[in-house]
């Protein structure tokens, strides 16, 4: 009688302590999530500006000489980055003036010479990014940008003389690489000029696109 008591006894006993033994394992299931989520992590290349970089570009464009019609404009810029949000840049750019609306209907009458209408201009400018963003092509590819605003002053050679010349403008710089941006560029160039007999502040709008590089 003994020994079959204690059998019992023994048979519940073990039945007891592997029932305690397997609650964590079921607790530890149970906060398993049914799904078992496949996440790779992806490496992404963002392309930068680096802080004290140069940039050296080249343009093209259009600009709006006063009284003196539409030309085509191409030049060269030099930038240094002060930081990720201020820069600095010097430019150079060459157009030609066209004739005045006088000229083209006086007949004959010529108020420039034809060296006297080539267009020069230098200036050196401060910039300010004001609104670092992104473009996106499509779902597979997403550029940084940066518009910007900038402001200046230089020289213009026009009509026979040098002109000092204040500059204000805007752009938009779509970063390619971190070695490549495509530039958008909108500038107003203003000097003082009295070829026409009468002195007044010329207002010169320049629309440009170009590319340049950091390094």
């Amino acid at each position: 009688m003994e020994s079959w008591t204690q059998r019992i006894f023994l048979t519940l006993s073990g039945g007891s302590l592997l029932a305690l033994l397997s609650l964590p394992a079921l607790a530890a299931d149970d906060n398993k999530p049914l799904i078992e989520p496949d996440v790779r992590p992806q490496h992404v290349d963002e392309a930068l500006i680096d802080t004290e970089n140069f940039e050296l570009g080249a343009f093209a464009g259009v600009l709006n000489i006063e009284d003196f019609g539409s030309s085509f404009v191409w030049g060269g810029r030099l930038g240094y980055n002060l930081s990720e949000s201020f820069f600095m840049e010097a430019n150079i750019g060459f157009a030609e003036g066209g004739e005045t609306s006088f000229e083209t209907l006086a007949g004959n009458v010529q108020l420039l010479s034809d060296d006297d209408r080539e267009y020069t201009y230098y200036n050196v400018n401060f910039g300010y990014r004001v609104l670092p963003g992104e473009a996106f092509i499509g779902e597979s590819y997403a550029f940084n940008t940066n518009f910007y605003l900038v402001a200046g002053a230089g020289s213009t050679d026009f009509a026979g003389d040098n002109r000092f010349t204040w500059n204000v403008g805007m752009g938009y710089q779509i970063l390619l690489t971190d070695s490549l941006a495509l530039n958008f560029s909108a500038r107003e160039h203003m000097y003082q000029i009295d070829v026409l007999g009468e002195d007044k502040t010329a207002f010169n709008t320049e629309l440009s696109t170009g590319l340049s590089v950091f390094f």
